[in-house]
């Protein structure tokens, strides 16, 4: 979400890409991309993919080589490997009506909302089935499991990042991924993963579940007021990470 959906009505989502990817061309450090829905409100997936935004490595490290998936890792110091996930792998943002992926999402959102406003979660006994939240193909969760037993293997502390939360204490019954309990299943088979790090959920939530794995979901920025400032720096440690944070954004710490 580093732009508003609001600027596709207003005819100004490209200048406010370039203002965002600007301020972020300043910084002295790579920078790492998870597409989230106001992305998608503003450019199609096909799009995003020549602009600023693609982080997505070529080669070993990305994310399951069918289709257009955003998945991908990198290790930024031993013994620690980020693995971003694509949570709108499934999803009808951002994707041409007739194509495959399309077509399957809008049958699986069809199927658990019968509402005319697929947006609106009213009257849902699983409301995060909605049209801005998505979800995970099995092949994205397949290539997950396989980068997890990599991590296993070599004994590496595994960070997840995706827009949307997948654990129900980090979030309300809404802003879920569809298929949230797959990819916990699957990081709950492994040993590597200390945490999870996701947005989307304005108001934030943090959860330790049973696994031992921490589940933040970062305090959404947009609610910052005009003329003030909001961030956050996490500090990674050996057995812990400690957030520092600014504006919206609480402070935390999260042992290993």
């Amino acid at each position: 979400d580093s732009i508003d959906g609001l600027n596709a009505r207003r005819g100004e989502a490209e200048g406010a890409l370039a203002q965002v990817l600007a301020a972020l061309g300043r910084l002295q450090l790579p920078v790492h991309h998870a597409w989230g829905n106001h992305e998608f409100y503003n450019f199609s997936r096909a799009h995003l993919v020549h602009t600023g935004l693609n982080s997505r490595p070529d080669g070993a490290t990305a994310g399951p080589p069918a289709g257009d998936c955003q998945a991908y890792h990198f290790s930024p110091a031993a013994p620690f490997r980020i693995v971003v996930l694509d949570a709108y792998d499934l999803s009808i943002l951002g994707r041409e009506p007739d194509s495959p992926r399309y077509q399957e999402s809008l049958q699986l959102l069809r199927e658990k909302n019968p509402n005319d406003n697929l947006n609106s979660p009213a009257g849902l006994e699983e409301p995060r089935f909605v049209e801005f939240n998505g979800g995970f193909s099995q092949a994205q969760l397949d290539w997950f499991n396989e980068i997890l037993k990599f991590c296993d293997e070599n004994q590496e502390k595994v960070i997840v990042v995706g827009h949307l939360p997948i654990h129900p204490d980090a979030s309300d019954r809404i802003c879920l991924a569809w298929n949230y309990e797959d990819a916990l299943s699957v990081i709950h088979s492994h040993q590597s993963v200390v945490c999870f790090l996701a947005g989307h959920l304005h108001d934030g939530g943090y959860c330790l579940d049973s696994h031992g794995v921490h589940h933040l979901t970062l305090e959404g920025v947009i609610e910052t007021p005009p003329e003030s400032n909001a961030f956050g720096t996490v500090y990674v440690y050996e057995d812990k990470m400690v957030l520092k944070g600014r504006g919206r954004i609480a402070d935390r710490i999260m042992h290993f």
